[in-house]
């Protein structure tokens, strides 16, 4: 793989690394979601499904069937690996696909889930419009994102999302985008509490955002991946974006939100 121009952002990082990092909320928020949707026996597609951890978590706590969408094939091969040994292959379906151009007929399921990744697309209303086009009438739509809390200065927002490699918006942005969307009854939850940030591992605590990788994580798999990608000016621009994004989430800057809306029964 050659070195690739460009800065690389968080997301780009985390790709890279390989290892399995959830959302703020960690599992919490996943079954939040479950809970505020009923989702026991319904079906449901999770956009932009990464490795599949959603999928299979949906499947296995709830009893969902599942399909599971991402642009990227070897995403799409490690989530049916994640559901073979999970043993909920029987109610998992993974394929690759555009959230901006979603491959199914209109109002096909009774649940659209995207975690963290509205704000990743090119585009969050068509986004947000394709999800609610493929919801059964009296379905729902549910996401979570990261939202402004705080007025900044435009190009100090435009910095923080480059360095990010998605977009936030305000709440009320957010929730103006799902109405555009065609959706009603916009339920919304803070998740932005401190101890929510630190749930993003799945597999072990994190005791601050400095702590998000361990060291052998850092020495062996990011900082080789970054050189071998990005060289070795990629690497001082995460430990730069590192730098200022970690007091973004502490001073109030950035928080953390559930929303969830509704299709109208036809």
């Amino acid at each position: 793989m050659g070195t690739k121009t460009g800065k690389p952002t968080l997301e780009d990082v985390l790709e890279l690394s390989g290892i399995e990092l959830l959302h703020p909320g960690g599992f919490d928020i996943t079954q939040r979601i479950g809970e505020i949707v009923e989702m026991k026996g319904k079906t449901v597609l999770d956009v932009a499904c990464g490795r599949g951890i959603l999928p299979s978590y949906y499947a296995k706590n709830f009893g969902a069937r599942v399909v599971g969408i991402d642009l990227n094939p070897e995403m799409i091969k490690s989530s049916v690996a994640r559901a073979e040994r999970e043993s909920v292959d029987g109610l998992t379906e993974f394929r690759v696909a555009d959230s901006l151009a979603l491959p199914f007929e209109d109002r096909s399921f009774d649940v659209m889930v995207n975690e963290c990744a509205v704000g990743l697309t090119a585009d969050p209303q068509k986004c947000l419009n394709e999800m609610a086009r493929v919801t059964k009438p009296g379905g729902y739509v549910v996401i979570h994102e990261s939202t402004w809390l705080k007025v900044i200065a435009p190009e100090e927002k435009a910095d923080i999302a480059k360095r990010l490699g998605t977009v936030p918006y305000a709440l009320e942005e957010w929730k103006a985008m799902m109405e555009c969307a065609g959706l009603t009854s916009i339920w919304i939850e803070d998740w932005s509490a401190h101890e929510n940030a630190l749930k993003i591992r799945a597999d072990r605590t994190v005791r601050d955002l400095n702590d998000v990788f361990s060291f052998r994580e850092k020495v062996f798999t990011i900082v080789p991946g970054v050189i071998g990608r990005y060289g070795i000016m990629g690497l001082a621009h995460v430990f730069g974006s590192w730098h200022k994004l970690t007091p973004v989430w502490a001073d109030g800057t950035l928080g953390y939100f559930l929303l969830r809306g509704q299709k109208p029964s036809a």
